[in-house]
């Protein structure tokens, strides 16, 4: 099976003989693709949609996996029962909802022993809800596919160390190691912001809507700090 990047990262972050959970699964190429690589004992395959669940469901029977991989109707971990999975995925949603659904998962987390995620935007979100919950970042990478990057993090039980605002906003782990990747996108960030703050302070001159105007100059005045305080990593 021919999976994205993005997905294969995924599913190389979930650790060999793990029982696992997906939660919005999609067409269950991740559980899938773990189980034909020999690397998981079992797995469900949940998503909210019937539409994708169905899909799922005839993938699973085309790789003969319907005995070892099941599908279950679930919004988040609604219909996850404690103790079902040690490995529990959740990728390809955004980082409000991804933190919802982990909220929502309190209470059923006995006998996780990680959480992989990959959240498609807001992932400092998902950062400070792990450190809030008693969750470790013991591994993350980022990629770059079809122009848009992507987070992938491994969390397990334990208490994060202190972390800087850069650290929470961009990942730790990302800027310990200089990743590359990252690098690239705060360079981008840094860029882009400099291109709209010369805008708005024309803006300014202009007279237009001073009062939001520069509440948006100090919002963005603050965010390129991090980015530059992130930039310092690659220095050191």
């Amino acid at each position: 099976m021919q999976i994205s990047e993005r997905l294969m990262t995924v599913a190389s972050f979930v650790s060999d003989g793990s029982s696992v959970a997906d939660i919005g699964t999609d067409h269950a190429y991740v559980p899938i693709t773990l189980m034909l690589e020999g690397r998981i004992v079992r797995a469900l395959a949940m998503d909210v949609r019937e539409g994708p669940l169905a899909r799922a469901k005839e993938h699973i029977e085309e790789y003969q996996l319907a005995d070892r991989i099941h599908v279950r109707l679930s919004d988040g971990l609604t219909a996850y029962q404690k103790g079902e999975a040690d490995s529990i995925v959740i990728s390809g949603m955004g980082g409000a909802l991804t933190e919802r659904i982990l909220t929502d998962g309190i209470g059923k987390y006995e006998g996780v022993k990680e959480l992989i995620l990959s959240p498609q935007s807001e992932v400092f979100l998902v950062r400070l809800w792990l450190r809030k919950n008693g969750w470790r970042i013991e591994r993350e990478t980022m990629l770059v596919e079809a122009g848009k990057y992507y987070t992938v993090i491994r969390a397990v039980p334990g208490e994060e160390r202190k972390v800087t605002r850069a650290e929470d906003q961009y990942g730790s782990c990302l800027l310990r190691q200089k990743h590359p990747v990252l690098l690239e996108y705060l360079l981008q960030e840094k860029k882009t912001i400099h291109k709209i703050l010369v805008m708005l302070k024309e803006q300014l001159l202009e007279g237009q809507k001073r009062e939001h105007i520069e509440n948006r100059i100090g919002e963005l005045t603050d965010k390129l700090l991090l980015v530059e305080e992130a930039l310092l990593y690659y220095e050191m």
